[in-house]
């Protein structure tokens, strides 16, 4: 508690909290500890293991304020920037020593330094976004990780690595033994409201755009662009067909990097991975298809855009 102390400049008196009428599964998440920020009583609470998705925190606040009937904070060890930003817009008080304090009830908002994640622009590792889109195609049940790898064709490090960086958002979390086979990652969320809140931290699958004589249209290509997007909505596919890959040995094609000739050539985007591992089919999954018109501004595309991804809630 120096640490409020040297930043807020108020006396502060620390004690554990006696009156623990908690369910027994509160008490075996958090520890308690009352504390008196000059004449402001409140109550800190520390997670014990891994920090839940932010639906099931805001719900054990609830249930905690409503017993102790003070503000009630959260005091982490650690927080990413992108945790940071969701318990603010949730309004949930946490206070992280030396570097964050966020304590609406009094008016407080100090920022010092927060812990950055490996991929420092916060968006999500191209295996991440496999997985979550996976999660979402299957209706976001629980699933283990070994099994993902599995599905996805990755290491189980880098299912781990995923999974990490899906947690840090703070809806998704972890359950299980330690053993990596037996975890398994869980979201609180129904597809449609998780979707809406990653948003943020998707990227757009596609490298890049180049173009190749048609004849040299490969079998393991998948349809991409209006070709794709022409065979779930009403649009009309362009003139120019449109494919995938995520070859990186795409130079093979001896490929130009711009139209020539539309009626000899085709346009191959280039993908930072293969969607067809997410949808289990030849075609590229909805989501990422959807992504890859990211720069598009084309209220029909959109349109279509928006009708495909509404089929799958």
């Amino acid at each position: 508690m120096e640490y409020i102390t040297k930043i807020l400049g108020v006396t502060v008196k620390r004690k554990e909290w006696e009156d623990k009428n908690l369910p027994f599964f509160l008490l075996e998440k958090y520890t308690f500890q009352q504390i008196m920020l000059e004449d402001q009583k409140c109550l800190f609470i520390t997670p014990l293991g891994h920090i839940d998705s932010i639906n099931t925190i805001q719900k054990h606040i609830k249930i905690i304020h409503q017993i102790c009937q003070c503000p009630v904070v959260l005091e982490l060890k650690q927080i990413t920037s992108q945790k940071r930003d969701i318990f603010i817009q949730a309004h949930i008080p946490f206070v992280v020593p030396g570097k964050q304090i966020y304590l609406p009830f009094l008016g407080i908002m100090l920022q010092e330094k927060f812990d950055t994640p490996a991929n420092n622009q916060g968006k999500f590792y191209p295996s991440t976004q496999q997985i979550f889109f996976s999660i979402i195609l299957g209706k976001c049940k629980p699933v283990v990780l070994s099994e993902l790898a599995k599905r996805i064709n990755v290491t189980p490090m880098t299912v781990t690595r995923a999974a990490k960086q899906l947690c840090d958002t703070g809806y998704f979390y972890k359950k299980g033994s330690g053993d990596r086979a037996k975890k398994i990652l869980v979201t609180d969320n129904k597809p449609k409201e998780v979707y809406e809140l990653i948003k943020p931290y998707l990227i757009c699958p596609v490298r890049k755009t180049i173009y190749l004589p048609k004849e040299q249209i490969a079998p393991e290509m998948f349809e991409a662009g209006l070709t794709a997007l022409s065979k779930v909505s009403m649009i009309n596919p362009d003139k120019i067909q449109c494919f995938g890959t995520a070859d990186s040995a795409f130079n093979k094609y001896a490929p130009k990097d711009v139209l020539i000739d539309e009626d000899k050539q085709c346009a191959l985007q280039i993908w930072k991975y293969d969607p067809r591992v997410i949808s289990g089919t030849n075609a590229a999954d909805p989501y990422s298809l959807a992504l890859s018109f990211e720069n598009n501004t084309d209220e029909r595309i959109q349109q279509a855009i928006d009708e495909m991804i509404g089929r799958t809630w």
